[in-house]
Formats: C-alpha cells, structure tokens, sequence
C-alpha cells in the first residue's frame, strides 16, 4: 500500500494526463459543438451551404496533405503509415467538426457572440463531464 501511495503521489498527473484524456476532450468538444450549433435541427440552406463548403475545403486540404510529394506530415520514408498525417487524423476531424460547427452557427444565426461560440466549444464538455472522469481513471489504471 505504501508503494501505492508513493507512486500516486510521484506520478498521478502524468498517467492521468494521456492520449486517451485528450482524444476524449476532443470528441466531447466536437459532439457538443455539432449539437449546440443545432446543424442536424435548424434548416438553414444558407447555413448548410457554407458548412458543406467549409467541410469539402477541410477534408480537400486533408487529402492533399497526405498525397502531396514532400509533404512534412508524411513519414520519413513518405508515406502515410506511419506519419504525422495518421496520428493527427482524428484530431483533424474532431477539428474540422467544430469549425464546421461554428461556419453554419454564425451563418444560420444560432452563433450570434463571443459568448455563443464558448459555449459551442464546451458544451459538450459540461454535458458529459463523466466521461472525462471515466477516461482520466481509465488511463491511471492502464498506465499503473
């Protein structure tokens, strides 16, 4: 026990603190962005319009950067597994998520503040805030 206590004590942040925590954070800000921008509720073509835009550009740019010749995300070898590029994929869409988000919340109108798009981004985080506990214990007790 006394081990334990030592170790939690030495080393409790920086097990808390993983990939796992930080994929969580992302995924929650993306889902509550995406439901507090209200984009599948609200019809809007305007709205819509400049979302569907703001998405193709967002995944043209990613594509680009794992086809371009030279690209710095590609691996050392130039290729895509492994890279830069695979391991910031699901960061990029999370991402691209909350911008998407946020184009059709100001074009619509249900953006209309500095305020609004703080609470776009945390929305998710201060509906589910359990799920972040759930992933902080999880990866204490993966990496213990």
């Amino acid at each position: 026990m006394d081990e334990f206590i030592r170790h939690l004590w030495l080393h409790g942040t920086e097990q808390t603190a993983s990939e796992l925590l930080v994929f969580v954070i992302l995924l929650l800000m993306a889902t509550g962005a995406i439901l507090r921008s209200r984009l599948f509720v609200v019809r809007n073509m305007d709205g819509m319009a400049a979302a569907v835009v703001v998405a193709l550009i967002c995944n043209a740019l990613l594509m680009l950067s794992a086809i371009m010749p030279g690209s710095p995300l590609l691996g050392v070898t130039g290729r895509i597994f492994p890279s830069p590029w695979i391991h910031g994929f699901f960061q990029s869409l999370c991402f691209e998520a909350m911008l998407v988000a946020l184009v059709f919340g100001l074009v619509s109108g249900t953006v209309s503040s500095v305020r609004h798009i703080i609470e776009l981004f945390t929305y998710g985080i201060s509906r589910w805030p359990w799920v972040i506990i759930m992933a902080m214990l999880v990866s204490f007790l993966i990496n213990f």
